[in-house]
């Protein structure tokens, strides 16, 4: 399956760093929100800003479940709008699972490009496409209904919560907490320019060193494809990799000029249906976990042979990302087993 992805479509090279790393949005927002006093008001401020109320009750669940309480799953979705005419989409995608009985974790990272059936049209399209369509039926919520819809289906687990986040807090947020350290995971050296709009400077990763990265830097990073030998799948592992290098910084967050910038940044980009008081029980719960020990990292293997690539509406063809049927199971069952649901 070598032939060249002719309908892929080129868009603006700004738009392809959108990095989903909503939950590190969260977890600064429940950092920061550890102060007392003067951060009361910018805390509450924050949170209803961010609050997005979906009543919602999956057909998977046989009752309503509360983070902090049950185990859970949030959807995280990084939205991106490519022109003014275009509908918004979900550019990335990352699930959640949470047991806070066993402190079990796991992060699961989607291709944008799986192709599965999506319950708002009422057929297979990439999962990238629920949010738009969604979208055109009734706006923002409908779009947030239909990819929470599009991934249940696709893994057969519940989604009980949702995150969004646009694209341009991710600088905004490493840069509030100082930079962030890492070590590099890149299968070989690599050359990537940043985007004009931060700098445009060019990085060079080296594999295996040690680098503190700021806000551009961290941002290169994170949105490295064609030059990464693995492709959007050398891409998920890194954005798994920065997202809980900054819930762990966030967590550390210690002067309040600080936390009130995390705060603002958070109240000006995010949108969830996680309450105020859930929030303060995911912070308690991550501090608990942050050793790693408990927490799982899932991404697809890409396999070219099992690739698809359909006819379009204009000329040449669509390429679809297809995992294995028994790699996607096998996912499926253990977050089953964390969720404690029977199988």
């Amino acid at each position: 399956m070598n032939e060249p992805r002719t309908r892929v479509k080129k868009k603006k090279k700004k738009n392809r760093f959108l990095r989903l790393l909503l939950v590190v949005i969260l977890f600064c927002f429940v950092g920061a929100a550890s102060y007392a006093g003067y951060l009361a008001y910018k805390v509450k401020s924050a949170a209803d800003k961010t609050y997005h109320g979906l009543s919602r009750k999956s057909d998977l669940r046989t009752e309503k479940v509360t983070l902090g309480e049950n185990p859970v799953t949030i959807l995280l979705l990084g939205i991106e709008k490519y022109s003014g005419d275009e509908p918004p989409h979900s550019d990335s995608m990352m699930l959640i699972t949470l047991n806070p009985k066993t402190k079990e974790t796991a992060i699961l990272s989607i291709p944008r490009d799986t192709r599965t059936f999506l319950p708002v049209i009422n057929q297979e399209s990439k999962i990238t496409h629920a949010y738009s369509y969604g979208n055109k039926k009734g706006g923002q919520k409908a779009a947030v209904e239909a990819s929470m819809e599009a991934v249940e289906k696709f893994l057969d687990v519940p989604i009980d919560y949702y995150a969004t986040v646009n694209f341009k807090a991710f600088k905004e947020v490493v840069d509030d907490l100082g930079g962030v350290t890492v070590k590099v995971k890149v299968a070989k050296p690599i050359t990537q320019r940043s985007m004009k709009a931060v700098g445009g400077k060019t990085y060079t990763f080296i594999p295996g060193e040690t680098r503190h990265m700021n806000g551009a830097e961290a941002l290169t990073y994170v949105q490295m494809r064609k030059t990464d030998p693995e492709g959007d799948f050398g891409r998920q592992k890194r954005q798994q990799q920065i997202l809980q290098a900054l819930a762990d910084k966030a967590l550390s967050v210690t002067t309040v000029t600080k936390a009130t910038d995390l705060l603002d940044t958070v109240g000006n980009n995010i949108t969830t249906n996680i309450t105020l008081k859930e929030m303060f029980g995911m912070r308690n719960f991550y501090s608990s976990i942050k050793d790693g020990k408990h927490m799982e990292h899932f991404v697809f293997t890409h396999s070219p042979e099992t690739d698809v690539y359909l006819p379009a509406t204009g000329p040449g063809r669509t390429y679809y990302f297809v995992p294995k049927q028994e790699e996607v199971q096998k996912i499926s069952n253990r977050l089953k087993e964390i969720l404690e649901i029977n199988q």
